[in-house]
């Protein structure tokens, strides 16, 4: 059991940061519900992150510590391509890069089929964790990335 939590807190920083990324994962839908999805994505932007070596150490470390949340009863419902690229989006370290978060729905539903919808971030066009997608296609519906006037405050007042 000793080496199962050494594996998945490798350092200090990493009990602060599994609380963390599970607080955000509880208030996301109750953050949603009260405000709308490009004001809450600019706002999540704001927030500090974790500061990482490059880009994939820190999409490797938020992975890691996000994995035990969704084993959790209560949020496992959440474990959806959404909630995931949410997570991302809100942690990971990217500074200088493009990153964005893309949401689309699937292509070719028939009448009363239920819509799917899809959602995974991308560090300058490359895709993070990308769903399983077995339509013939999707259309992107809604794709968001800091403005710069976010990322110029975000800079001025630092982590």
């Amino acid at each position: 059991m000793f080496e199962r939590w050494r594996r998945k807190f490798r350092t200090p920083g990493d009990l602060a940061l599994v609380c963390a990324i599970g607080w955000f994962m509880w208030q996301v839908p109750r953050r949603l519900k009260r405000s709308e999805l490009p004001d809450f994505l600019d706002e999540v932007r704001q927030l500090p992150r974790p500061s990482a070596a490059d880009p994939a150490a820190s999409v490797e470390r938020i992975i890691r510590l996000r994995r035990p949340w969704f084993r959790l009863p209560w949020l496992a419902p959440y474990n959806t391509c959404f909630m995931r690229a949410m997570t991302l989006y809100r942690f990971v370290d990217a500074p200088g890069r493009d990153l964005r978060i893309h949401f689309v729905i699937e292509d070719g539903r028939r009448q009363g089929d239920r819509l799917r919808s899809h959602a995974w971030v991308t560090i300058d066009g490359v895709v993070i964790e990308e769903p399983d997608l077995r339509a013939a296609g999707v259309s992107e519906i809604y794709c968001h990335r800091a403005s710069p006037a976010v990322i110029a405050t975000a800079l001025a007042t630092g982590p």
